[in-house]
């Protein structure tokens, strides 16, 4: 019966050994794709009893510069959590960022990192709403959009960098009162990109 050899026993019989990045660039998008549809069935369970499913792929302790932190939600056990850095977005492309509420692939090669959340808790999403509030209230965002739709209503703020640039975009989207979800990206941005990634004239 043939045996199944370790990774890194087969990466010594390679003539060219691989740095970290190729390992990286190699192995990463398969087990972000594994990773990640592991954890998104627990965003259909009631979020009152299911546990963290808190996701980070970073190559660096190096946190991006964001307006407002969401680290208060990071140990929050009702939140699905996902977390991507720049060099994790370049290994895995637009794999990792295939999403039914959002659409990145237009902008991924413009991206320095990616925060999702989403939660069905009733308690953790008035949590994010008076986020939202707070942040109205902040001199770095302005308010791009705000649309709400029977029971749905979505909210975009953005940082503004040089002249039509967005270094920041955060994107709200509650149903109800009960499930949220925000989209934290950074970057380079117009406003000419939101309603493609919010996908704003598909049907949902």
């Amino acid at each position: 019966m043939n045996s199944v050899l370790p990774v890194n026993k087969i990466l010594t019989r390679l003539k060219t050994p691989l740095t970290n990045t190729q390992i990286m660039k190699t192995f990463l998008p398969s087990l972000l794709i594994l990773l990640y549809c592991t954890a998104w069935p627990l965003c259909t369970v009631s979020a009152e009893t299911s546990h963290t499913a808190s996701l980070i792929f970073c190559a660096s302790e190096d946190k991006p510069k964001v307006g407002f932190s969401f680290d208060h939600l990071a140990n929050n056990k009702k939140v699905v959590r996902l977390f991507v850095s720049e060099e994790m977005i370049s290994a895995a492309k637009e794999e990792i960022l295939k999403s039914d509420r959002w659409a990145f692939t237009h902008v991924v090669d413009r991206l320095t990192s990616l925060l999702s959340m989403h939660t069905h808790s009733r308690s953790t999403t008035a949590t994010i709403r008076g986020n939202y509030e707070t942040i109205l209230t902040m001199q770095e965002y302005d308010l791009l959009m705000h649309q709400r739709s029977n029971n749905v209503e979505i909210m975009v703020l953005g940082v503004r960098g040089k002249g039509r640039q967005l270094n920041e975009l955060l994107i709200f989207r509650f149903r109800d009162e009960y499930c949220s979800r925000v989209v934290q990206l950074t970057g380079k941005f117009t406003v000419d990109d939101i309603a493609r990634i919010i996908k704003l004239n598909e049907k949902q």
